[in-house]
């Protein structure tokens, strides 16, 4: 009886340590997926950068092209013979011709889409992708921080918010310090049109269902959110968040 005790107790040793290592696996395969998935959204973004200017620029020489192109062609047409004017009659003052104005070309405006965080105070720099509402709730991305879907985004005013999961070997642990910033803590988030950098304010920590903290802001702030308190295994969520919260930097 005990030696078939003891081998039942081996086997599920190994059955759980296989188990961990096929979950450890998925998650290392995910993480790779999404940092592919990032890497060709930046190269789309460069790309696009680079064809709004281009296309920029050959509107503007096409302008001018046509512009030059008319000149030349009015100084070859046939002189339309004047009628000779009686001798009583004054000559008329010639008549300067307008001059028209080129109008500069219309900038296209390029929509500003979030690529990183970084927190240097807790080591953080990860990828922000965006963070889609589905059934009615904000889904987290795995491994990334995301940014809550119909929120602000840097530069714009408002309430710049963004989630991450605290610890998951099948998600990952983003945002599993963010409650060590402390006031005064820069972050910085990097777009496809610049960086922002904001001023961490403070900290709290929040039932599950205070949606208050996600609301529209009158300054610029940036909040970052993240599961804490105790897990309920039938709803499979923590009962609490972790929210901190920032200002736009000066400057």
């Amino acid at each position: 009886m005990r030696v078939w005790l003891g081998n039942g107790l081996m086997a599920l040793g190994v059955a759980l340590l296989a188990a961990t290592g096929l979950l450890y696996g998925y998650g290392e395969y995910e993480r790779f997926a999404f940092d592919q998935d990032i890497a060709r959204a930046e190269r789309l973004d460069a790309a696009t950068a680079t064809t709004i200017a281009l296309a920029d620029v050959v509107g503007t020489a096409t302008s001018d092209g046509m512009e030059t192109a008319t000149a030349v062609a009015k100084s070859h047409e046939t002189p339309t013979p004047v009628p000779t004017a009686a001798p009583s009659a004054r000559p008329a003052p010639p008549t300067a011709a307008p001059t028209a104005t080129p109008r500069p070309p219309t900038p296209t405006p390029v929509p500003v889409v979030m690529r990183r965080i970084v927190a240097p105070a807790i080591g953080l720099d990860s990828a922000v992708v965006e963070s889609k509402i589905v059934d009615g709730e904000w889904e987290v991305p795995k491994f990334v921080a995301g940014h809550l879907e119909g929120t602000s985004l840097p530069g714009a005013g408002g309430n710049v918010v963004l989630s991450g999961h605290v610890q998951s070997i099948s998600s990952g642990n983003v945002f599993a310090r963010i409650d060590e910033l402390k006031p005064g803590d820069p972050i910085t988030v990097k777009t496809n049109v610049g960086d922002v950098r904001y001023v961490i304010e403070g900290k709290n920590i929040v039932a599950n269902d205070d949606i208050s903290v996600i609301q529209p802001s009158q300054h610029e702030e940036l909040t970052l959110i993240t599961c804490t308190g105790t897990f309920n295994p039938i709803t499979r969520d923590y009962d609490k968040r972790w929210v901190v919260w920032g200002v736009r930097a000066p400057g």
